[in-house]
């Protein structure tokens, strides 16, 4: 996997997202690894990714305590795959949440916008 020289998604990388299931990893205080699906992540923009947070357990956790944000969607039968590394910003309870939720979101959840510093493939 190359680390490419732009945290800017291309079309082929916003398309590889809109057409596979994301994980995202984050980690601990102590260093230990998390990871799970996320069905509801999402392309925001060019250096942005976005889902919303159900659960409120490890994962919600890690990053509100800095855990940087690691996500990945991959094609099996082709062997490709982009990652992100990035820094999370979740919105609990502030106006773009309440505007989120009002749109037609899910009520009982955090919206995590992700800032795209590094991206691999």
């Amino acid at each position: 996997m190359k680390k490419l020289d732009s945290n800017t998604l291309n079309q082929h990388q916003k398309d590889f997202f809109k057409d596979h299931l994301a994980y995202l990893s984050t980690v601990d205080a102590n260093g230990n690894p998390q990871v799970g699906p996320k069905a509801s992540m999402k392309v925001l923009d060019d250096n942005h990714l976005q889902y919303l947070e159900k659960t409120k357990a490890h994962a919600y956790e890690n990053l509100k305590n800095g855990s940087k944000a690691a996500v990945v969607v991959a094609d099996v039968p082709t062997h490709t795959n982009v990652r992100i590394i990035g820094t999370a910003h979740i919105h609990e309870d502030d106006d773009y949440q309440k505007k989120i939720a009002a749109e037609g979101g899910a009520p009982n959840a955090y919206v995590v916008d992700i800032d795209i510093e590094e991206i691999y493939e």
